[in-house]
């Protein structure tokens, strides 16, 4: 059965998990399908940077993570060696 597109106004199935005019997702979730990814084909230099930006994003943790990891260390190295 085809509906119209809430976006668009495009005709679509209504088992559709996106319009295919304007991808808008159904507001109605019981009435989509669900969508699942099977194969990723990316280029070598498409994975590159977005590994170079992984690695960028990961920054901020490990400063978080360090920075926690010297305050309890300081904290308790003194309490451990009484």
């Amino acid at each position: 059965m085809l509906i119209d597109c809430y976006e668009c106004q495009a005709k679509v199935s209504d088992s559709a998990a996106s319009c295919p005019h304007c991808g808008a997702i159904p507001l109605d979730p019981a009435h989509s399908l669900p969508v699942e990814i099977s194969d990723l084909d990316m280029k070598f230099t498409t994975m590159f940077w977005f590994l170079i930006k992984l690695a960028f994003a990961a920054v901020p943790a490990v400063i978080v993570i360090y920075t926690a990891w010297t305050i309890i260390g300081g904290v308790m190295n003194p309490l451990l060696h009484m």
